[in-house]
């Protein structure tokens, strides 16, 4: 009976019919009934009617118990788990590999068309954003390779712009197609080294500069490697892997971030869609077109071509011997500053409404004075010495 078999299983009884204590359990009140009759009947005595009674009592609590339904103390795995278990296949070598393989080839890539083709200014030796211009910024801003740069570069910029160019499509090409993806991480480190050292060296605080990023994801890159997924003529792998899939899904969501930085980038959408160069700025409201240097010009400069009806808060941007400039009208004073950024000579633009300059590469901004007034530029504008004749005009001079 059951409950003196559950006592005899306490002293080392068994019965194959017996519930175990877990399943009474399930109902604990009925247990409780079973132990009291099974009480009366050692105290009361054994006579047949009390066994009979007892052995039905035991019975009818044997099937309710075994028919019962077991609850679970959990129906399910929890939220949480879940997502672990979805999320565990990205948390791999595999997918990491992957994801600096799209980006860092990606913006190599980008990086290399831009130079050789968006950009028609970047391959001249002179000029805002030539790489003439570049190199001497390099040289002059008093880095590490700044010798080193105007020894060996200066005399020859295009062939290092399009070295470099070159290099860059040579590291993009490598990465995307996982093919010798340690040699190419490392010249991309190589390139990313050079240029912290020279573009981005006067960068204060460091964070600012982004050359010291990529030079550590493609150190990183380079300890990986290819990850084993995304090679391009690697044999197929008709095995279903869930690290693969992980990859090409992160994958596929870098490329297309990178996609969409390039049609939010207007100026490089259009230049790509129409085949030309990198637009102008828009006009500043209130400003003549641009200018180019007066035929007749008073003795001692150059005159500016509408500048003399040039507005109190408003800018014109000219052509100083062939430089881009820009001339303002701060109050009736008139300053006249080259547009090269002097961070990594990107051009600056006039803002009406703030009354600063404002560099759209990396934010830098300069004060109408031509001083610094946000990073990463650490060094003014170079100004350009201008004059108010006596019949109204303004003229400049460059030493």
């Amino acid at each position: 009976m059951v409950a003196r078999v559950v006592r005899d299983d306490e002293v080392g009884g068994s019965n194959p019919l017996a519930p175990t204590s877990e399943l009474l359990q399930v109902n604990a009140p009925l247990a409780q009934r079973i132990e009291h009759l099974a009480s009366d009947q050692r105290v009361g005595g054994s006579s047949p009617s009390g066994r009979t009674i007892l052995s039905l009592v035991d019975l009818i609590a044997y099937t309710f118990v075994m028919s019962a339904p077991k609850r679970s103390p959990r129906r399910g795995p929890l939220l949480a788990d879940r997502m672990k278990a979805a999320l565990a296949p990205y948390a791999s070598v595999t997918v990491a590999a992957v994801v600096l393989r799209i980006f860092l080839g990606g913006t190599m890539l980008y990086a290399a068309v831009d130079k050789a083709l968006l950009d028609p200014r970047f391959l001249q030796a002179t000029g805002v954003g030539s790489i003439g211009e570049t190199l001497n910024f390099f040289a002059t801003s008093g880095g590490p390779l700044a010798g080193l740069v105007e020894a060996v570069a200066l005399p020859q910029p295009v062939l290092i712009g399009a070295s470099m160019a070159f290099a860059q499509l040579l590291v993009g090409a490598s990465l995307l197609t996982g093919s010798w993806v340690r040699p190419g991480a490392l010249l991309g480190a190589g390139i990313s080294l050079t240029l912290a050292l020279t573009s981005t060296w006067g960068v204060s605080p460091y964070y600012y500069g982004n050359d010291l990023p990529y030079f550590v994801g493609f150190l990183a890159l380079a300890a990986l490697g290819d990850g084993g997924a995304l090679r391009l003529g690697a044999p197929a792998q008709r095995a279903y892997s869930p690290e693969r899939r992980a990859a090409i899904v992160s994958g596929t969501g870098v490329a297309a971030g990178i996609a969409a930085l390039l049609l939010l980038d207007r100026s490089r959408a259009i230049s790509a869609i129409t085949g030309g160069g990198t637009p102008s700025p828009s006009p500043t409201p209130g400003a003549s077109p641009t200018p180019t240097p007066s035929s007749s010009a008073p003795a001692g400069g150059t005159a500016i071509d509408g500048a003399s009806g040039l507005a109190d808060g408003q800018a014109l941007n000219f052509s100083a011997g062939g430089t881009d400039a820009v001339l303002i009208n701060d109050e009736g004073t008139y300053r006249a500053f080259e547009r090269a950024c002097t961070h990594q000579g990107t051009s600056v633009d006039w803002q009406a409404g703030s009354g600063d300059f404002l560099c759209s590469n990396h934010g830098a901004r300069f004060s109408a004075e031509g001083g610094v007034t946000m990073g990463p530029a650490n060094q003014p504008l170079r100004a350009i010495e201008v004059t108010v004749n006596s019949d109204g005009t303004v003229s400049y001079r460059r030493n």
